[in-house]
Parts: structure tokens; sequence; C-alpha cells
């Protein structure tokens, strides 16, 4: 019964280590929100940054679970920030995110 004890418990350390990581993420990105295209781009270098940044903890149910929620606020705060600016005159957006 110890032996299970010790696995539940590095299992639970790994998890907080990636879960700090994924809280810490800080990508500064660029785009124009005018043109879907630069936005997805956008979208999608955060994706890719939170992708290599926990590349060393993915497997877990709840890791990914998290990973799921964080990347989708990104989305949201990507798209909300694009559709705000949607009324100036073509200017580039920059946004510096943190989770």
């Amino acid at each position: 019964m110890r032996e299970n004890a010790e696995t539940l418990f590095v299992a639970s350390e790994d998890i907080a280590t990636a879960l700090n990581l994924l809280e810490s993420v800080e990508v500064e990105i660029g785009f124009d929100s005018d043109d879907p295209e630069s936005i997805e781009k956008a979208i999608l270098a955060v994706e890719e940054a939170i992708n290599t940044r926990l590349s060393g903890h993915r497997g877990d149910a709840r890791i990914e679970s998290a990973i799921l929620r964080v990347k989708s606020d990104f989305r949201c705060a990507i798209l909300e920030q694009a559709s705000s600016e949607e009324d100036e005159d073509g200017a580039i957006s920059s946004i510096q995110t943190l989770h």
C-alpha cells in the first residue's frame, strides 16, 4: 500500500508543477484585428507556446483539461481584443497576454 501512496504523491507533484508552468505562461503577440488569418495565427502562436511550455507534463487528464481551459481563455481574450478594435483603421493590435 505504501508504494501506491508514493506513486500518488509523485503524480500530484507533477500535476502541481505542470499547473504552475501553465499559470506562468506569458506570450507577446501582434495581429491585425481586420484580418481573420492574422488573428488565427496569433491564437495558434499562443497555443504552440503553451504546448512547448508543457511538453514534458502531458498525458494526465487533469493537466490536459487545464491546458484546454487556458487555451480557450487565451482564444477568447484574443477574439475579444480583435473585435473591440475592429473600428480602428487597420491598426496592428499588440497585446501581451498573461495567465
